[in-house]
């Protein structure tokens, strides 16, 4: 078959775990044979080269990369321009004249056009659509957690109503979770599609030896992820600075990977507390390093998460993860094994990370089980079900 991958980015301006998932779906259906073709954006005026080697990728100039560079007041008139892109509707309709895929397969398309799902069904071809977030219920595409009535007002009403009509009824919805599914349902979005939950893929590792903890260090504590306030970094930071006061002199520590608009906050908050690292972005392999350095996961979002990336990547390292109670997190915690604790809660959060320090042997063993459940979502087995859908 010749499948087309649409989504709002794509290597090299890859920035979260949509992107990493259209990475891995177009390397497993080339893989099993299948040609495979890209459509995604790039920065208005980049020079930056974007060729991919053996697969054709068409970049379409944009806005979205830098969306957040924007003022507010001009990003609420981008946000509408964009529904309604003609420019990239008509860019696209040309590609896939062109290239004449069986079948199309979407991801999160805010940055790349509303109008794209109309496109591929007047040109006739199978469409499949994979929900990532609620960008179709509100345009930041986040819920924050004790915020939930954002999408009652007049304003949200009238952007779903919209995203609605937009998108109709593709012909199968895939999610990997049953909350983002539900939250979908309840606005009554995807009436005559036919709906599926399938779990993100995992790439599974095989080192032949773990890095080793070394003795005496501190229990470590490990935060992977953008340095933002929906993320819970500050929130993250104030619960371990209140645990460090409670225990004095600390044998413990958390080191934080990411980079973000609330990063420097971030290191103010934590102030002279030399308890917590901040490493900064890194490369794959490098995090992989430090998740096999660290003792435990914390992902203290604040925001409602469909089925984080950063969790699938902890289970094949074998870390354990402390993770909030909200989305589609409880579900994937669930599949894989780990602990949760009362989102936007402190005192749960503290309590959860006192419970692991003081359990290392029934932690680790968590980690194990995860370990092994993490199998069943790699690549190849992801691939084979999702071609079975596409049949």
């Amino acid at each position: 078959m010749k499948i087309c991958l649409i989504n709002n980015l794509y290597k090299p301006y890859a920035r979260g775990g949509a992107e990493r998932i259209v990475e891995l779906q177009a390397e497993g259906l080339a893989q099993a044979g299948h040609e495979v073709f890209i459509i995604t954006t790039k920065p208005l005026f980049s020079n930056r080269k974007s060729a991919i080697v053996n697969r054709q990728s068409y970049y379409l100039p944009g806005l979205y990369y830098n969306l957040n560079k924007i003022p507010k007041i001009l990003r609420l008139a981008w946000h509408l321009i964009d529904m309604f892109d003609i420019g990239n509707c008509l860019k696209i309709k040309s590609i896939l004249k062109k290239e004449k895929p069986d079948i199309v397969i979407t991801h999160n398309l805010k940055g790349i056009g509303y109008l794209t799902p109309k496109i591929i069904k007047s040109q006739k071809i199978k469409h499949v659509h994979i929900l990532h977030d609620i960008q179709l219920l509100h345009p930041s595409g986040l819920i924050i957690c004790g915020k939930e009535n954002r999408l009652k007002n007049f304003s949200a009403k009238i952007y779903i109503n919209l995203c609605r009509w937009l998108f109709n009824s593709p012909d199968t919805i895939i999610s990997p979770s049953e909350w983002l599914f539900d939250i979908h349902q309840k606005e009554k979005f995807f009436k005559k599609s036919k709906k599926i939950i399938l779990s993100n893929p995992a790439v599974i590792l095989s080192r032949a030896e773990k890095i080793a903890r070394e003795k005496n260090k501190p229990f470590r504590f490990l935060y992977v992820g953008q340095a933002e306030k929906h993320k819970g970094i500050l929130f993250l930071i104030k619960s371990f600075s209140i645990l460090c006061q409670n225990f004095g002199r600390c044998g413990f520590e958390l080191v934080v990977i990411g980079a973000g608009s609330k990063l420097e906050k971030a290191k103010k908050l934590a102030g002279t507390n030399k308890y917590i690292k901040f490493l900064g972005q890194k490369q794959k392999e490098e995090i992989e390093g430090l998740m096999e350095s660290s003792d435990c996961l914390i992902v203290p979002s604040l925001c409602y998460e469909n089925s984080p990336t950063v969790i699938y990547e902890a289970a094949t390292i074998g870390l354990p993860v402390i993770a909030a109670r909200l989305g589609g997190i409880p579900e994937l915690i669930h599949k894989l094994d780990g602990i949760l604790f009362k989102a936007g809660n402190e005192g749960d959060l503290m309590h959860q990370m006192k419970w692991a320090m003081d359990n290392p042997k029934v932690l680790k063993k968590i980690g194990n089980r995860s370990q092994e459940k993490i199998k069943n979502f790699s690549l190849e087995n992801y691939t084979k079900k999702l071609l079975l859908i596409l049949k």
